[in-house]
């Protein structure tokens, strides 16, 4: 069991299997921004669910018209979606699914994209990762770049899209995605935050991956400061 919450006072208390990924800052602000910019009820995908934390956010927030449909690669997220569900009266259809794979013929009026994008490479000594796999490659920007190609064919018209955009990954080449399968979206939130203490030890090895262009941060006054940039994309 865990509490999430947000800055506004909003919280949740969810069943979260040790294998499935903890909600984390970047949960929040997707969250956040959603709230801030789309205050209708949509038919809602939350792709990449994890425990169910930012459709089930959603819900209670009043933005999701059921049932909420929800997928992760993960049985166990899938279990742990459904409990979480039922226990906060939501009406919810997920699958175990890669990507879009299990919503053939399906179409949404919201997608909500969380799945991993930031770079493997870092993934393997960053604390987020710990009993969860990330296969994003170096950039962090291999499934995330999948999700663009193919959204348009799960989209209804005029469907909101949002995505995350993590400074610990190839952000160019992500952004450079976006701009020719999207086409028309928007920066609708940015947050700042420090680098865990515990990634400390690996600041010459992040360096080197900023040099190649695979991450980006700055350094100020000892800290390393990362962000999260939200987009929201109109697909049409």
């Amino acid at each position: 069991m865990i509490q999430f919450k947000l800055d506004n006072g909003f919280k949740l208390h969810l069943e979260k299997s040790e294998k499935v990924f903890t909600p984390t800052g970047t949960t929040e602000v997707i969250i956040e921004a959603i709230i801030e910019n789309n205050n209708q009820k949509k038919t809602t995908l939350d792709l990449g669910c994890g425990c169910g934390v930012i459709g089930l956010s959603l819900f209670k927030n009043g933005l999701v018209k059921e049932p909420l449909f929800a997928s992760d690669v993960s049985d166990v997220a899938i279990d742990n979606v459904k409990v979480n569900a039922k226990k906060l009266g939501c009406h919810v259809e997920a699958k175990k699914s890669n990507l879009f794979t299990e919503w053939k013929n399906k179409k949404f009026e919201r997608i909500v994209c969380d799945i991993s994008s930031i770079s493997s490479d870092v993934a393997k000594f960053s604390p987020w990762f710990n009993s969860v796999d990330c296969q994003t490659g170096i950039g962090g920007d291999k499934l995330i770049n999948e999700v663009f190609k193919t959204i348009s064919n799960y989209a209804e018209k005029k469907c909101r899209f949002y995505f995350p955009i993590i400074s610990l990954s190839d952000v160019s080449s992500i952004k450079s995605s976006a701009e020719k399968y999207l086409k028309n979206f928007k920066i609708v939130k940015k947050k700042n935050w420090p680098l865990p203490e515990t990634m400390f030890s690996r600041i010459d090895f992040l360096r080197i991956l900023k040099e190649k262009k695979k991450v980006d941060f700055k350094e100020r006054f000892g800290l390393v400061i990362c962000y999260t940039e939200v987009y929201e994309a109109i697909i049409a």
